[in-house]
């Protein structure tokens, strides 16, 4: 099953996200817009983040099991709020491939500043749009709370683990 973590950043999507896909044995897909826009060497452009939101849906289309640091909510979200608008194909591959769950993470730890993050003012408002975006999906999801890693990480599991006993026992039958 697809698993995406979602949330506003330094939210702890990228440590969680690692430590699950470990505690699962399955792949880690790692947030390629950070690695995209780290390469650039002016300001990302619509263009940029339909690149990245390609490369996503790539990921999606080779992973039918992992846990994905991010998703196509995100950079759906991202289109809108920087250019106003998204490209279809976003909500299309959505549909396409989707998720199992959503863990969405709450914006309660301290912001981390690097050179890639933009949003240290905003994030309580993203994390709402973002939760409400993964509402109407009709996806289950959890909200991850809390400033201890690993109770965050409690959290996640104790959401996989009836998902995870449904498939051992789909695998016995």
């Amino acid at each position: 099953m697809r698993i995406a973590l979602i949330g506003p950043e330094s939210c702890g999507k990228s440590s969680l996200s690692v430590a699950l896909a470990d505690r699962l044995d399955v792949p880690c897909v790692k947030e390629y817009a950070r690695t995209y826009v780290e390469r650039l060497s002016r300001p990302y452009t619509y263009r940029d983040v339909s690149a990245i939101a390609h490369r996503q849906i790539e990921e999606l289309r080779r992973f039918p099991d992992a846990v994905f640091d991010t998703e196509l909510i995100i950079t759906q979200v991202w289109m809108r709020r920087c250019y106003g608008r998204s490209p279809w194909w976003i909500e299309r591959a959505m549909h396409q491939f989707p998720v199992g769950l959503y863990l969405v993470c709450a914006p309660d730890l301290p912001w981390q500043a690097d050179p890639v993050r933009e949003n240290p003012d905003c994030r309580d408002e993203l994390f709402r749009i973002y939760l409400s975006r993964v509402k109407r999906t009709g996806t289950p999801y959890c909200v991850i709370r809390g400033t201890d890693f690993d109770n965050r990480l409690q959290q996640a599991l104790t959401q996989l683990l009836p998902l995870t006993v449904e498939d051992d026992r789909n695998g016995q039958d």
